[in-house]
This record gives structure tokens, sequence and C-alpha cells, in this order.
């Protein structure tokens, strides 16, 4: 599978924001917490994060597969906000190769930082197998903790 990552277009955005939610479905009906969660979220509140952030799109074989979002901390610190893939692209080593791909792509980042829940092993052992590290815990709601990590490049 050949992927690209380019910037989001608003165009874009009904058809990220309905991957989103499929992707993070499991998560709101773990969690029942349907603000922060990224399967609940406005079209309005998505436009406004691709506005303010740095927005991906990620192609897969030329159809749109899913998106990063970026917030830049410092010139060198950028967090990884948000990362997804539609359920058809998800468990086929894709994850590890955008990852690493991103990397390349902001040679003057020398830290990233990123959060996933705490209960979720599949995320945290995808993420540590990338090289980040756990650096933290946070409360988000009263049903969800999210660890959080840094890699430092």
């Amino acid at each position: 599978m050949k992927f690209k990552i380019v910037p989001s277009k608003l165009a874009e955005a009904n058809e990220l924001l309905k991957i989103q939610k499929e992707a993070f479905h499991s998560e709101l009906i773990k969690y029942k917490d349907f603000y922060p969660s990224p399967a609940a979220e406005s079209l309005d509140y998505f436009i406004l994060k691709m506005q303010t952030s740095l927005h991906y799109s990620i192609f897969v074989d030329g159809r749109l597969a899913g998106g990063i979002c970026i917030v830049e901390q410092t010139k060198d610190h950028y967090y990884l906000y948000r990362i997804f893939l539609g359920s058809e692209f998800q468990n086929k080593g894709l994850g590890s190769k955008i990852l690493q791909q991103l990397e390349k792509q902001f040679p003057q980042v020398k830290k990233w930082s990123l959060d996933t829940p705490k209960d979720n092993r599949r995320n945290r052992h995808f993420y540590e197998k990338l090289g980040y590290i756990k650096t933290g815990e946070q409360q988000i709601t009263k049903s969800l903790t999210a660890i959080i990590y840094e890699k430092n490049l």
C-alpha cells in the first residue's frame, strides 16, 4: 500500500470527520464521554482544528484514509493531537510508516508529545515500539485517564 501525507483541504472536512468518528467510535462507547470524544466532534469544531493547527490528510492508494492533527508547542516541540485511519486501513503496518514519515517531514522537531487512553494497551504498545516514553498521566474525565508520551529525536 502506498500512502502520502498532504495538507488537508477544507473540502475534505466532512469525509475526514466521518473517518475520525468511525475510528474513535469504540472509545466513545467505552468511556461514554461525549466531550472530549473525537467520535462526537462537531463539523464546526473539526474545521476550527483544521484552520488552527497543522492538519494533514492521509491518502492510501489514492483514497482518503485518515488524518493527522498536530499542534506546534514551540518551534522544535510538536504535539500529535490526533491521528486516525479508517478501519479498513488499520492493522496493516501503516501507522508506523506514517509516523516515521511524519518525523521526516518535520526535521526541525526535536520533541514529539501525545497522549492516549491509559487502558488502551494496543495504542500504548504502538507508541512505545516507536520510541515514545511515558512521562505522566492526566485524568481527563471520571472514566478516562490519559498516558502522556514524549519522544526526543
